[in-house]
Parts: C-alpha cells; sequence; structure tokens
C-alpha cells in the first residue's frame, strides 16, 4: 500500500477532482459520501442557521457541465462507462449522461484511492440510483456489489397520487473480496421475549422449540443484548427542522447513519474520506468513532461548519484551564502532491506516467481523428489502417496500435483509424499488429497492401506532429 500524502483532518476546499487525483492510490479505507442527486433543482440553506450561505446547484447539462478530457478519459479506458453513459443519455437523455459523466470521473478516482480492502457507501435516491449502479458496476464491477441499503424515515408529507416517498438508497461496493466488515446489531424488538417463551431453570436463558426435518430440539437466546444482525432496510429517524444536529445545510443527514456505515466497513484508526463533505456529517462520525478522516467541499463555508459542530457534535476535550480544546483541522485549496508515481486509476493499467507530458502528447480525440483522417485519406474517402477498406469517415475510429492493457499510451504516436468491425474486433487487448493476423485468419482482409499504406502515412503524420507541434501550419491543422 502507498503512503498517505496528506495528514488526517484535512478538509479541501474546491472541486473534489483536483483533490482526488492528488491522493496517492490505495491509502483510504472507506469512502462515504453523499453526492447530488440530479434532481435538476438548486439546494439553499436555511437562512440565519449554522449552515446559512450555503447553496448548490443539482442541475446538469452536456455541453455546459462535461470536459472534453473527462470524455476522452472514458472513452480512452473505461469502454464499459462509455457505453453505459451512452445508453443513459439514450433513454433519459443529455442530462443525465452529464450526471453520470461528471459523477463518473470522480469515481474512478474514489476507487483508485481505496484500499484493497476498502468499501465505498453512494448515497443517492431514486432519481437516479438505478443509474449510479449501473455506472459503479462498470467501475467497481458487478461482482464487488455488496448490497443497497434502504434508509427508511418518516416525515409529514402533501396529498400525493403515489404512495409516499420515504427511503433514500445507499450502494454499498467493495475494492476487492478481501474487505472490511463489522457485523452491526439492533436492538431485538417485543416479538423476541413471545418467541423465546422457555426459561432454562439452570442457566436462566431464554429458548424456544426448533424443528428440522422432524427433529425438535431447544433453540438457546444467546447474547440477548446484543440484538438481531442488522438487514439491508436501515429505519432511522429523518433529520426534522427542529433536530438538535440540524444545521440549516439543505441535504443533512443524520450522524446515526454515517455512524453506522463507518462502525460497519472500518476500524479505529481508519481514513475515511467524504469528497462531498457538505455539513460535515462524515467527518463529525468519523471524529466520535475515533478514525481518520478526509473532507472536500467546494461550499465556502465547510470549514466553519466542521470546526463548528466538531464543538457542538463530537466529544469535547478539555485543557487544564477547562477550556474546550478542539483537534487541529487543516484547511488547504490545493491538491495533494502524489508521491506513488501516478498509478492510472484504470484496474487493468500497468502503466506509470512520472515523467512530465510534452504538449503535442496532450492532443484530444477529435484532434488526432482530424490528423489521422488527412494522413489516411484515399480519393474522398479514409482507408482503414486493419482491412485496407476505403469508407467514409462516420465509419471510422479511433483506437490504440499497443492497447491499454499493454502499456499503450494515449498520445498520437499510438493511435490510428480503423473502421468499426476491425475497432471491433481489436478490443481492449489486442495489438494492432494481432488484429492484422485475425482479420487475416477470418477473411476480412480486402487489401494488406492498402492497409499498411495507411498506417505508414499515419506514423509519418504522428511523427511530423510530434517535430513540428508548434509551427503555425501544425496548429492550425489542429484547430481545424
Amino acid at each position: 500500500m502507498a503512503e498517505p500524502n496528506f495528514q488526517s483532518r484535512t478538509l479541501y476546499h474546491g472541486d473534489n477532482l483536483d483533490f482526488l487525483r492528488g491522493m496517492n492510490s490505495e491509502t483510504v479505507h472507506l469512502v462515504a459520501t453523499d453526492p447530488p442527486f440530479n434532481k435538476n433543482r438548486d439546494f439553499h440553506a436555511t437562512p440565519d442557521s449554522l449552515a446559512s450561505g450555503a447553496r448548490f446547484k443539482d442541475r446538469w447539462r452536456w455541453d455546459d457541465d462535461v470536459h472534453e478530457e473527462w470524455t476522452d478519459s472514458i472513452r480512452d479506458d473505461w469502454p464499459a462507462v462509455e457505453s453505459m453513459i451512452a445508453g443513459a443519455r439514450l433513454t433519459y437523455g443529455d442530462d443525465m449522461g452529464a450526471f453520470l459523466c461528471w459523477m463518473g470521473v470522480r469515481l474512478m478516482e474514489m476507487r483508485r484511492v481505496l484500499r484493497a480492502d476498502g468499501s465505498i457507501y453512494l448515497h443517492c435516491d431514486p432519481t437516479a440510483s438505478h443509474y449510479l449502479k449501473a455506472l459503479m458496476d462498470a467501475i467497481f464491477g458487478w461482482k464487488n456489489f455488496r448490497n443497497e441499503i434502504i434508509w427508511h424515515y418518516r416525515r409529514w408529507t402533501a396529498a400525493s397520487r403515489h404512495f409516499q416517498r420515504m427511503h433514500d438508497v445507499l450502494l454499498r461496493y467493495t475494492k476487492s473480496d478481501d474487505f472490511i466488515f463489522n457485523l452491526q446489531y439492533e436492538p431485538y424488538g417485543d416479538w423476541i421475549e413471545k418467541d423465546y417463551g422457555y426459561v432454562d431453570e439452570e442457566t436462566g436463558k431464554r429458548w424456544r422449540w426448533h424443528t428440522v426435518k422432524g427433529k425438535r430440539y431447544k433453540v438457546f437466546l444467546e447474547d440477548k443484548d446484543r440484538g438481531v444482525k442488522l438487514n439491508d432496510v436501515w429505519t432511522i429517524p429523518y433529520l426534522g427542522s427542529t433536530a438538535k444536529e440540524r444545521t440549516g445545510y439543505p441535504t443533512q443527514k443524520p450522524l446515526a447513519l454515517y455512524e453506522r456505515i463507518i462502525k460497519a466497513s472500518s476500524s479505529e484508526g481508519d481514513i475515511v474520506l467524504d469528497p462531498f463533505c457538505g455539513c460535515a456529517t462524515t467527518p463529525i462520525a468519523a471524529e466520535r468513532l475515533k478514525r481518520k478522516w478526509i473532507g472536500m467541499d467546494i461550499w465556502d463555508g465547510a470549514y466553519t461548519q466542521v470546526m463548528e459542530r466538531l464543538e457542538r457534535d463530537t466529544i469535547l476535550r478539555f485543557d487544564d484551564k477547562s477550556h474546550v480544546t478542539l483537534p487541529q483541522v487543516h484547511y488547504s485549496t490545493e491538491p495533494p502532491r502524489r508521491t506513488d508515481d501516478n498509478e492510472l486509476a484504470a484496474p487493468s493499467l500497468k502503466l506509470k506516467t512520472p515523467r512530465a507530458v510534452e504538449p503535442w502528447e496532450k492532443l484530444r480525440h477529435r484532434q488526432m481523428v482530424k490528423v489521422l483522417e488527412l494522413a489516411q485519406r484515399s480519393n474522398g474517402n479514409v482507408i482503414c489502417a486493419g482491412c485496407g477498406r476505403e469508407l467514409e469517415r462516420e465509419f471510422m475510429e479511433l483506437d490504440h496500435i499497443t492497447p491499454r492493457t499493454d502499456g499503450g499510451e494515449n498520445h498520437i504516436r499510438n493511435r490510428i483509424l480503423l473502421c468499426r468491425p476491425c475497432n471491433g474486433r481489436k478490443g481492449q487487448y489486442l495489438t494492432l499488429s494481432g488484429l492484422l493476423r485475425e482479420n487475416k485468419k477470418v477473411g476480412w482482409m480486402k487489401d494488406d497492401s492498402l492497409a499498411q499504406l495507411a498506417r505508414e502515412h499515419a506514423r509519418e503524420k504522428a511523427e511530423w506532429v510530434r517535430g513540428y507541434f508548434h509551427t503555425q501550419e501544425c496548429q492550425e491543422l489542429i484547430r481545424g
């Protein structure tokens, strides 16, 4: 495991993606977070409350909120995520696609910073929970899905033609099969006294008869004070407007909920991360349970909120003069600096990139396509470098020459244009040479000499871009 390159009790103020990218890989035991839900509305804190002034936008637009860098990264390293987002855009619309893209690049980093025995709990509601589950299946692997936890609560509601909506969802995933889990219990109800209706005269333990395959034997109620093993429906009171915990933050969740999460999936001294710490519920719960914590939020008042809640909602510490002393909270607007060779977030990648990236290596997908389209052009069409077919530009797709799984990089010297059938056959694991052999084997190769010509011209153009990147001619080509 890498060494943490951050201090416990640190609150990072700003966009959490920058801070997540700055954290060393596999340094966090638990991520417990309550991100935006894509509710298509704006949230504001109650005036004159502890969180007065807090606000955030929970609206998403593809053209406004999605960065080309994100879509390039997803397309290169997480094809399953790209497919999932594309499906959501077709079904629900671009707004849901934008939200999932925004969440996806952050979840990739959350997965990277989790230790091998770590877990993540993602808080959501039915607005997007089904899409978020598919997104997390693509990032964490569907086999690492552990629970869909229902947080059930009661509150006053207006008249409606629907069943009353009284629950949120917690999606629980782990990094691997070897994860921390501490079994939790809830108190026995009145029914237990009736069910175990007999009392042993010698030990005083309650018991009942149990029958299996016609055989009857005694079952004792042991560890009565322990309770019933906790299931995946948690009934925890909703924070009403007069609750003592209430800070006025628009989406505040109860401490009891996050304390249960932290108890179940971490141990004392472990590191708990909340990239959307908002009104500081996760940091306060972690502090109360003797865990280390890292919080991130874009709200200007987050630090004040943390400090005031530390004094109000944690076990107070007193100095020799009986004055309250609070633990030191580190505040930063700068991301931590990686000390682990910048290991990438994709689960199957072995590549490490500690070196500085040169400007020509930062071309976007559309820019590389523009250059390679010119290089592989013939008679108004584009030659596929895999099979030699001359096809219209719309049928060509950008792919790696050496796949990412073999250490191939994302720059233009490792890129080529292939037709869609060749791109699909090559997949994530074949090299370009492997694709050529496969095409000949299955009879898909149309013109080997044309395919070779396309490859040669593409390599020459890529080398030209590398050598003449700062010239006016090259810049005009890239900009189109």
